[in-house]
């Protein structure tokens, strides 16, 4: 009877659109009128079961555990019970029980499909999906950054079906990354940067579909940075209407970096180390800000740099990136480029040029 009843409220859900709180409900009358019919008729005398006991029977009865602490007795307490948690109580909460079962299954399958929501913010997203050891390499080398590791990853793609690999915190979205929608879902809104990645090597058109999308991107969160590959350096100018991107030049970048191991072995080994974040010792850059003290020859800053174990190997001063220092001086907004085990804001830097 008990499980014909169940199927009819299930049912009846199905049909009728009954929710959750709707059975919740159903639950919490099926207690209380339970706890009621039983204090009433077996307790409430002197030394009988207390509001709290007859509270507690009910719960223990709806779940099925029956401790055997207490029991009907008289015919108005076993009729409660009956009517209360036999033929009402267990019904709604087994149904309660499945349907809680489903939405987590549910939530499941839709973060494995891509088809939900991440409620996610102050995250990284990572747009299309070349291949999963490539995607997993940014994955690891930007969480193991250590102001990154507690950040939450999102991967927008529409190459896949399901995310083929399983990671704490990487969540994925599917969807067309040329509609808006799917950065919705992605919560563009709050998140902390965008890595716009390639659709394939082999694919003609993959410049201008990233292109697209820091577009995309830029214009649904105008304060979102995006690092965008581009394979191919003659499309720079794809992506002149953008103001908050980086490119990054994949293969004009590896086709250097060959011929440089050719030329001079072991610059290929210096490259890899001081541009991960998994060897000690990498690549940071800062800005410099507005409040200088001074000016000084960027020689100079480059000895009080070493110091304190910065070692300078660029600026990058209105576009133009300078490698050698001679008559160049500090200005505000350089960038500089430096060789570090730590990551060190303007403040810090100025500290050690004023020693």
């Amino acid at each position: 009877m008990i499980i014909k009843l169940t199927r009819l409220i299930r049912d009846l859900r199905r049909r009728k659109g009954v929710g959750l709180g709707a059975i919740f409900s159903v639950v919490v009358v099926s207690l209380m009128g339970n706890a009621l019919t039983f204090y009433l008729f077996d307790g409430g005398a002197a030394g009988g079961p207390g509001i709290g006991d007859a509270l507690w029977y009910s719960i223990i009865s709806i779940t099925t555990i029956g401790y055997g602490e207490f029991a009907a007795e008289s015919l108005g307490a076993r009729i409660g019970t009956a009517v209360f948690i036999v033929i009402v109580g267990l019904a709604a909460f087994t149904t309660a029980i499945g349907m809680g079962v489903d939405w987590i299954l549910e939530l499941q399958y839709k973060e494995r499909s891509g088809m939900g929501s991440p409620r996610v913010k102050d995250h990284l997203l990572i747009v299309n999906f070349p291949n999963e050891r490539r995607v997993r390499q940014i994955i690891a080398e930007f969480l193991h950054d250590p102001n990154h590791r507690k950040r939450e990853v999102v991967i927008v793609t529409d190459q896949l079906e399901s995310l083929p690999f399983s990671l704490p915190r990487v969540h994925f979205v599917r969807g067309s990354v040329l509609e808006e929608e799917t950065y919705q879902r992605a919560n563009v809104s709050q998140a902390h940067l965008a890595i716009v990645l390639s659709i394939g090597y082999d694919v003609s058109s993959s410049d201008s579909v990233v292109a697209s999308v820091v577009s995309i991107l830029e214009y649904m969160n105008p304060e979102l940075a995006s690092v965008a590959e581009c394979l191919n350096s003659d499309h720079t100018v794809l992506f002149k209407g953008s103001n908050n991107v980086s490119l990054v030049y994949t293969f004009r970048m590896s086709n250097n970096l060959i011929v440089q191991e050719a030329q001079d072995p072991g610059v290929g080994m210096l490259a890899h180390a001081i541009t991960s974040n998994q060897i000690r010792g990498t690549l940071i850059s800062t800005v410099v800000g507005d409040n200088l003290d001074a000016s000084p020859e960027y020689g100079v800053v480059a000895k009080k740099l070493l110091d304190h174990r910065l070692n300078l190997v660029g600026v990058i001063k209105d576009d133009d990136i300078h490698v050698l220092f001679n008559d160049l001086n500090l200005s505000p907004q350089d960038r500089l480029v430096y060789v570090s085990a730590e990551r060190h804001d303007w403040n810090a830097i100025r500290s050690f040029l004023r020693e």
